[in-house]
């Protein structure tokens, strides 16, 4: 009998580090590129997608236009739509368990994001 071999692509997420920032940054940078130059649209990065051992995406709180707390997705191109829907579900879930500030508290989130921009030192 002949049996085939099956490469699967391996996804997961996790928390972000400090050190992913230089990763983090440059998928920002490379969605920045067709939008508006707002650095604190970087917000928060708090959760990341890598598959085969590479970071794809991430997710970071931001606030949005009516100073509510929401989270925005950068990716580099490279995820399937599939991907994509699976990350969103995990985020999802993950902020449903989140009781810190930075989840809950507009004010201390643009603090936050203030002071993260500025050592980030964009």
């Amino acid at each position: 009998m002949e049996s085939k071999a099956v490469t699967q692509k391996k996804i997961n997420f996790r928390e972000v580090y400090v050190f992913d920032m230089e990763v983090l940054q440059n998928i920002f940078i490379q969605n920045m590129r067709e939008k508006a130059e707002d650095k604190m649209l970087f917000g928060i990065p708090f959760l990341l997608c890598e598959k085969n051992n590479k970071i794809n995406s991430f997710a970071s709180l931001i606030l949005n236009q009516n100073n509510e707390i929401e989270f925005r997705i950068y990716d580099d191109g490279s995820l399937t739509n599939e991907d994509k829907a699976l990350f969103n579900d995990y985020i999802k879930n993950f902020l449903k368990k989140k009781n810190s500030a930075n989840f809950n508290n507009a004010a201390q989130l643009r603090q936050s994001t203030d002071q993260f921009i500025h050592y980030l030192s964009f």
